[in-house]
């Protein structure tokens, strides 16, 4: 039986999980391609970010830039204990993974989001890996459980030394580095609340920049009704899962089982300054905030 702990942070990736799969729905059911367009741009510019946060944290703490440094340090995504991975092979060159269960496809099948859900499969896993290794790595994604028929995820990423520059070989491999010197690092694990509100914040700030910048009114529209909608159905999800756990859903059990705080003006405020160009933390609060709030009486 999960504790605590872990059923928000089950609840904290379904969270996330359904934001990307009701804005994403919104924005091809109003704009058709166009809204997908933009829904597959901003996964892209979203794993862009994540993969060169990642590339910046391993550089700074002497680690190379390699496919084990990437799986195996500094983790932005924290630990959701329903996923089940079978790990073939992590060297500096390489990683195979077969995912066997995955609870973001579980949940966005459950919401008819599958489709949804294999966009951001498409888009945010080469973007996020490949941009790591300075756009080097390659990715192949032949299979996953958003698709149809696939009853796994075949996960293998690849660099090789011999496609890189001159000047980046000792960047990512210790072969070429003859004075490197490897440090002893320590890699603690992502805290559920803070990790999922970290990535929340990126994720919806490059759907709705995108949108908005590409599709104006009527993006920004998508989105709000995308909002609106994953708020009702959060409502309706928590209220489920506090009643199966016994727990009872009142402003902290919200602020531990939500990503974003109720104000994103206050304990959100240091996250949102780095994605704060778009009123994208405005959005948030008006749409998904405050409605959350009122359907829950809090």
């Amino acid at each position: 039986m999960l504790n605590y702990t872990q059923r928000c942070n089950c609840n904290l990736s379904d969270a996330y999980t359904l934001m990307y799969g009701f804005i994403g729905k919104k924005l091809i059911e109003e704009l058709g391609m166009e809204g997908e367009a933009a829904l597959r741009e901003g996964s892209r510019q979203y794993g862009y970010d994540r993969g060169e946060t990642a590339r910046n944290k391993h550089i700074a703490v002497g680690a190379k830039v390699n496919m084990q440094s990437l799986f195996s340090l500094f983790h932005d995504l924290p630990a959701d204990p329903r996923f089940r991975r079978e790990l073939q092979q992590l060297i500096p060159t390489e990683r195979v993974s077969h995912t066997l269960v995955c609870p973001m496809a579980n949940i966005w099948a459950e919401y008819g989001q599958k489709k949804i859900g294999r966009i951001y499969c498409e888009e945010f896993h080469p973007a996020c890996y490949c941009h790591y290794a300075y756009d080097y790595a390659r990715l192949n994604l032949s299979k996953t459980l958003t698709q149809d028929g696939d009853n796994y995820c075949d996960f293998n990423v690849v660099l090789r030394p011999e496609s890189l520059p001159d000047e980046l070989k000792p960047i990512c491999f210790e072969e070429y580095d003859p004075d490197y010197v490897k440090p002893e690092i320590v890699s603690p694990p992502v805290d559920g609340k803070v990790g999922f509100a970290t990535l929340s914040i990126k994720l919806f700030y490059y759907l709705f920049r995108q949108a908005k910048q590409d599709l104006g009114d009527a993006g920004v529209k998508a989105v709000r009704d995308g909002l609106a909608q994953w708020a009702d159905e959060m409502a309706k999800l928590l209220t489920k899962r506090a009643a199966e756990a016994n727990d009872r859903v009142d402003g902290k059990y919200v602020s531990d089982n939500i990503p974003f705080e109720m104000n994103t003006g206050t304990a959100d405020s240091e996250l949102w300054k780095s994605y704060s160009d778009c009123g994208a933390s405005e959005e948030v609060e008006e749409y998904f905030c405050k409605p959350l709030a009122a359907k829950l009486g809090i």
